[in-house]
């Protein structure tokens, strides 16, 4: 289960942040995830709950929000959003694909005071 280890380096960024920011409380974390990152949203929530538990961010939220899979036709030059697991492009149903977008983990934004 990566996603432990994902969450535990995030923690690590916040604390650094927090303490640049001087930030005493944080409320929220917001993280962006990319569809075809291979991180198990469940896996993630409990990997935050569990490196969050007995620390000063117990009680903190954690959102998730979902970045779509873009994938580019190196072929014909195309961009196009992965749909259903199509895997070549629309326009000249070439399969020399490469990803363009949704396969990071981002901290998007930690709210607090």
């Amino acid at each position: 289960m990566h996603e432990l280890g994902l969450m535990d380096a995030m923690l690590r960024t916040v604390r650094r942040v927090c303490a640049e920011e001087q930030l005493t409380h944080v409320e929220r974390i917001v993280l962006e995830v990319g569809e075809l990152s291979g991180i198990e949203l469940p896996y993630l929530y409990d990997g935050f709950e569990a490196v969050v538990h007995g620390t000063d961010f117990a009680g903190t939220e954690l959102v998730v929000e979902t970045v779509p899979g873009v994938l580019h036709c190196n072929d014909c030059d195309v961009d196009f959003p992965l749909k259903d697991q199509e895997l070549f492009c629309p326009e000249c149903f070439g399969k020399n694909l490469s990803i363009r977008a949704g396969r990071d983990l981002t901290l998007k934004s930690i709210e607090g005071n």
